[in-house]
């Protein structure tokens, strides 16, 4: 298993992490980082899962779990973004 650094905005760290915005787990890929993460900062994880999408390596992955992180990877949690809006033209902006 790998320790790896996660990344974490100012505002997640201030409510999970007492302002921590780079913490270290140990994990083989983002599911167990996750759950790493829910054990030593209850309500991280769930707030992960529900309302936050989990960046590797620059990438902002829509079900990351699965991927494999090592002490290289660059991971973020970030909150979800939402976008765009449909119009009558059906176009998206």
């Amino acid at each position: 298993m790998a320790k790896v650094k996660v990344t974490l905005t100012t505002g997640t760290a201030l409510q999970f992490t007492d302002g921590a915005t780079e913490v270290h787990v140990e994990a083989r890929n983002a599911d167990q980082m996750v759950k790493a993460l829910e054990a030593r900062f209850p309500g991280l994880g769930t707030a992960i899962e529900q309302t936050m999408s989990i960046a590797i390596d620059g990438v902002i992955l829509p079900d990351a779990f699965l991927e494999k992180v090592d002490e290289d990877s660059e991971i973020s949690i970030l909150p979800k973004i939402g976008g765009g809006k449909k119009i009558s033209n059906s176009k998206t902006y």
